[in-house]
């Protein structure tokens, strides 16, 4: 009996485990390939800041030689079309018109992962941290979710379970984006999710030596493939594809909701000519919620000159405009 029950308490934790999407390919997987026509862009602009090969030996250099800041761009090539951040490197990336915050996931971010033949279900990936900003001086952090084993040490070539991460980039094998919802964002004042200019790509260190790991939103450590000492060292960046925003938001909606903002440029009052206008926000230009209204218009006399974005929730969608405070 003893017996049975220290098998039973060595279980329950297993069990208790928060469990996430699955792999590509399995009912419930988030992934999303990368000929998929949800994506309706791919990133433009890249700039990279890679970190070590080896943290714990700076004097080895810098990762990402011959892989330049360019393979990030456009859409994903797979395996060798990548550029490598390092051990703690980041990319940052930009677009030709602002991400906004639709129904759903708003963007992916795909890596060159891979399965292993001899376990199914565990994967070789090299995870990342993903955040956003809609100034490029702010900056917020998806919560990430890291529920595998924390020790001992994840060697240079060893797997993860992809359900037992969340938010984390490269949960997905390559030409799988792994997706991001701005919904999963706290509100903030600095952050307008529906003008998301930059996205940000970390590269977790994987080390769990207390002195150079990294840690999840609830403390654990990240515990993936360290150490890598090569220039194709840390998270490899494939591309960041599209699925929202501003160019095409109201675009992909005109079959079911439209609006009409006028007067613009405006001097005082501005006008929503839509049915079912469930709220009106204006947000700076640097994300900044600086009004907003429960009607279909919206005084904006007291604002200084310059240029705004005004978000319209109809029928639960959202349509963003910009528009000029004369």
């Amino acid at each position: 009996m003893r017996k049975i029950l220290s098998i039973f308490l060595v279980v329950l934790p297993l069990l208790s485990v928060a469990q996430f999407a699955p792999p590509a390919g399995q009912e419930g997987t988030t992934a999303m390939h990368a000929d998929s026509s949800a994506f309706v862009g791919w990133a433009t602009g890249c700039v990279v800041e890679p970190g070590p090969m080896n943290i714990t030996n700076p004097s080895a250099g810098v990762a990402g030689a011959g892989w330049p800041a360019e393979n990030a761009l456009g859409a994903p090539e797979g395996t060798y079309g990548v550029t490598c951040l390092g051990d703690g490197g980041r990319a940052t990336l930009t677009f030709r018109s602002p991400i906004c915050n639709g129904p759903g996931p708003d963007f992916a971010v795909f890596e060159n992962g891979f399965a292993n033949a001899q376990y199914p279900n565990m994967f070789f990936l090299e995870l990342a941290f993903v955040e956003v900003s809609s100034d490029g001086r702010n900056y917020f952090r998806f919560p990430a979710y890291f529920n595998a084993p924390q020790e001992p040490q994840l060697g240079g070539m060893a797997c993860i379970d992809p359900s037992l991460i969340h938010n984390l980039a490269s949960k997905y094998a390559a030409m799988y984006g792994t997706p991001f919802d701005l919904d999963e964002l706290e509100d903030n004042p600095l952050l307008n999710k529906n003008s998301v200019t930059h996205v940000r790509v970390i590269d977790v260190v994987g080390s769990i030596d207390p002195q150079y790991a990294t840690y999840d939103c609830q403390g654990h450590v990240i515990n993936d493939p360290w150490p890598t000492p090569f220039a194709s060292s840390g998270f490899d960046l494939d591309a960041v594809g599209v699925i929202h925003d501003v160019a095409h938001l109201n675009v992909n909606d005109h079959s079911t909701v439209s609006a009409l903002v006028f007067p613009n440029p405006v001097r005082d009052i501005l006008t929503v000519q839509a049915d079912n206008v469930e709220s009106i926000t204006v947000y700076s230009m640097v994300g900044q919620r600086v009004m907003a209204s429960d009607g279909n218009q919206v005084d904006v006399s007291c604002l200084p000159s310059g240029v705004y974005f005004i978000s319209i929730q109809i029928e639960g969608k959202t349509i963003v405009n910009k528009f000029i405070k004369k």
